[in-house]
């Protein structure tokens, strides 16, 4: 059964800070750090126009222990799969820093953890049913210890996106978060599509065209990442998923996930961050109002029990606006995007990522 520490959303006193907590306990929670040691800060920056990721004072608080500690931070994230500000390394250098991620505000640098192209990784093998081996991102595997500091939130293909959400996409090359994504490859509806283009706009791979007979989109499967942006862009559902296919890229979600743990060998802490819990996730390039009222801190070794107990805390507390009616259910996270919040945790579970299992201390 693993530890997870708790420090609730109430502050009455500075002490209480988000990050006079980080510096006062973080430092007798993380276990192996050694004097030199170069650590990786994974978190997310945000999409340009997102307001509700992690705050910089935040991520600022766990470099300043890190520093204190005698290890040489430096922040990370990777690059991502669906076209946006953040598709290559200069872009993604400069949202984060427009987003107040850099080394003037942090007092530590930002890496790209994939580099300029997002093919810059370890293959690790990690023996799950849907996926034999993982590419991490480089500075997620290669570095000596990693902090994995992660917003809370709804996610709408894996319900809740926490840690082993962190860990199975954001420590991923791009080839790495295709082989999650790949089960998702769509299919057009024909008597749906009006042929508009707008999925063509949206798709970064180049894998949809307008059939010359039809006039109607058709998706070429051996370009598609699986990421489902253009279905987001059509307005008349004409983009269609393969059924099942969210639940089986969960699977996937939590077997890559097990990637970055074995390549640092378990040198690694979690801190899921629990305020300002919105629907989307921080990819957006918005934030919509949060859907529940904050929670609070959470710190663990294991990502499993961080998240379990994470969503425990979620499911305990007030749904606010368009989900009140949530307030009814036990199970009030699953409702938000009508898909089960756990499949990614059993699955990182089964391959030995964390339990399940936790015990709640409050700090």
């Amino acid at each position: 059964m693993s530890v997870v520490w708790y420090k609730d959303a109430r502050a009455a006193s500075p002490e209480e800070s988000q990050p006079e907590v980080i510096r006062r306990h973080l430092p007798e929670m993380l276990e192996g750090i050694e004097r030199g040691d170069v650590v990786a800060v994974k978190f997310h920056p945000g999409e340009w126009g997102n307001t509700t990721h992690v705050r910089p004072i935040v991520i600022r608080a766990v470099v300043d222990v890190l520093k204190e500690l005698g290890a040489r931070p430096f922040l990370t994230e990777s690059t991502t799969l669906y076209g946006g500000m953040r598709f290559n390394g200069p872009e993604l250098i400069e949202v984060a820093s427009a987003n107040g991620f850099n080394l003037a505000s942090m007092g530590a640098p930002f890496v790209v953890a994939d580099g300029l192209r997002g093919d810059d990784g370890v293959s690790i093998p990690v023996g799950g049913s849907e996926i034999d081996e993982i590419e991490v991102a480089s500075a997620c595997a290669k570095c000596d210890y990693m902090v994995v500091v992660s917003h809370a939130k709804g996610h709408p293909a894996s319900g809740y996106g926490g840690a082993i959400k962190h860990l199975g996409m954001g420590c991923l090359t791009k080839a790495g978060k295709r082989k999650v994504h790949e089960v998702c490859i769509p299919s057009v509806d024909e008597d749906l599509c009006t042929g508009c283009r707008k999925c063509i706009q949206m798709c970064p791979w180049g894998a949809i065209s307008i059939h010359p007979e039809s006039k109607r989109a058709v998706i070429d499967p051996q370009r598609c990442a699986g990421e489902l942006s253009c279905q987001s862009a059509c307005a008349f559902g004409a983009i269609v998923e393969p059924e099942g296919s969210r639940e089986r890229m969960q699977v996937r979600l939590g077997e890559a996930a097990v990637g970055p743990i074995r390549a640092l060998k378990r040198r690694i802490f979690y801190i899921n961050w629990a305020y300002e819990l919105t629907a989307g996730c921080d990819c957006f390039a918005y934030s919509d109002a949060p859907f529940v009222e904050d929670v609070g801190m959470l710190f663990s070794q294991d990502p499993v029990a961080l998240d379990r107990a994470t969503i425990d805390l979620v499911n305990k507390s007030t749904f606010l606006h368009d989900y009140a009616h949530a307030n009814v259910q036990k199970e009030r996270l699953s409702t938000i995007w009508d898909i089960s919040p756990y499949i990614h945790l059993e699955s990182a579970e089964r391959l030995g990522a964390g339990s399940s299992l936790y015990t709640l201390e409050e700090i």
